[in-house]
């Protein structure tokens, strides 16, 4: 991959990476899930290094399918989630593009969260998005998230990171 990049692209980029964690705080899992591309995934690794999420135990490893299922559940009237409202807060820094040609590019980001369900719950780490171009725009081909303490134990997740 070459490392040009415009600052349109870089903007877009930023951008996109930011509206994820506005859905994300809001919980409104139909927007969040739509930024993904149709094979895209989403994965949780137990081990920061861990290199491939299907030859090892990870927290959350989801493809489309999965999120959507999630999303149903969680929004089903019924579902136990729905007891207690969930709220949060992301702060992402340190956006920076680490790989980039044409179609796709690599984005890498820290975050802090605060995720409040029934108690507030601190989470921190790195994030890496896989972002691929359709069209104008750019989609989540794959978002990878490393805790800062994934190899110890940990709350119940209720909504993705």
């Amino acid at each position: 991959m070459t490392k040009q990049k415009s600052a349109h692209d870089l903007n877009v980029i930023g951008d996109l990476i930011n509206l994820e964690a506005r859905y994300l705080n809001k919980a409104d899992l139909e927007s969040w899930i739509s930024l993904f591309t149709e094979d895209g995934y989403y994965w949780m690794p137990l081990d920061s290094g861990q290199k491939n999420p299907e030859e090892h135990d990870s927290i959350f490893y989801e493809d489309r399918i999965l999120m959507e299922i999630r999303k149903r559940n969680f929004m089903h009237r019924l579902s136990p989630s729905m007891q207690y409202p969930i709220r949060s807060s992301r702060v992402i820094s340190d956006i920076h593009v680490s790989d980039y040609d044409e179609d796709s590019c690599i984005v890498e980001s820290s975050f802090h969260a605060v995720i409040l369900y029934k108690e507030q719950t601190v989470f921190a780490g790195s994030m890496q998005h896989k972002l691929r171009r359709e069209g104008d725009a750019y989609k989540i081909q794959m978002k990878r998230v490393d805790l800062i303490n994934a190899d110890m134990p940990l709350p119940p997740i209720m909504i993705y990171l």
